[in-house]
């Protein structure tokens, strides 16, 4: 025990010590993700409230809000969902839901042949990974007023999405520079596929919107408002 205790103090021979790596992997983790484990719920919201949303595996819905908000159970996966909302007034507004590390969840550090059997199984499994606890799906409208509004509308948009990945994708870009003979953080790579996905998403629902009076507002249909999200 006081071996163990003192590679944890000192941090040597930490990869000799697959026991003591792992305790000290996971109070690590724990120290900086104090929360716990996640347990499968996801809060589904829209903007505006009342939206009829499902989440998608491909073309299965795995889950199901009749009136957002609402809340969810779904299962640990590596697997890439989609949430997709809809409302009167507006066009079916759909996001990507992507698995994230939870960093909550202990897990063997990968040394040793017991340490790399079982991060094999966590990764082969989804054990350790999880879906964000919260999601709100701010709806697009069908229709604007104008084009400025439209145009202004997904400009607000496409910044936003770019602004979620700025940080982390500069900081990607300085390591590449800064190491020119390594090949790049993969991660990276990860992060502009999903920011183009993201984009051409948002493009495909930029095409269908719609400019000028509603052909249905005299039925009492109002022309939804084309406020940016805020």
């Amino acid at each position: 025990m006081t071996a163990c205790l003192r590679v944890l103090i000192l941090g040597a021979g930490l990869l000799g010590l697959p026991g003591c790596a792992t305790v000290a992997m996971n109070a690590a983790m724990r120290a900086a993700h104090p929360h716990p484990p996640w347990d499968g719920q996801v809060a589904l919201a829209s903007e505006p409230t009342g939206a009829r949303c499902a989440i998608h595996r491909g073309d299965r819905v795995v889950a199901d809000v009749p009136a957002a908000p609402g809340t969810v159970q779904l299962p640990r996966s590596h697997a890439v969902l989609e949430v997709r909302c809809q409302a009167d007034g507006y066009l079916e507004t759909a996001e990507a839901l992507r698995p994230l590390d939870d960093p909550a969840v202990f897990r063997m550090a990968p040394n040793g042949i017991i340490g790399a059997t079982a991060t094999v199984i966590s990764l082969a499994s989804a054990r350790t990974m999880r879906y964000p606890s919260q999601v709100t799906i701010a709806m697009v409208p069908a229709v604007f007023p104008d084009e400025d509004a439209r145009s202004q509308f997904f400009e607000a948009r496409r910044g936003s999405i770019l602004a979620a990945r700025a940080a982390q994708l500069a900081l990607a870009d300085e390591r590449c520079r800064a190491q020119p003979d390594s090949t790049c953080d993969p991660a990276a790579m990860v992060m502009r596929q999903e920011q183009d996905d993201d984009l051409a998403r948002l493009e495909r629902m930029r095409s269908a919107a719609r400019v000028g009076p509603d052909p249905v507002a005299g039925l009492g249909v109002q022309v939804a408002r084309a406020d940016p999200p805020q």
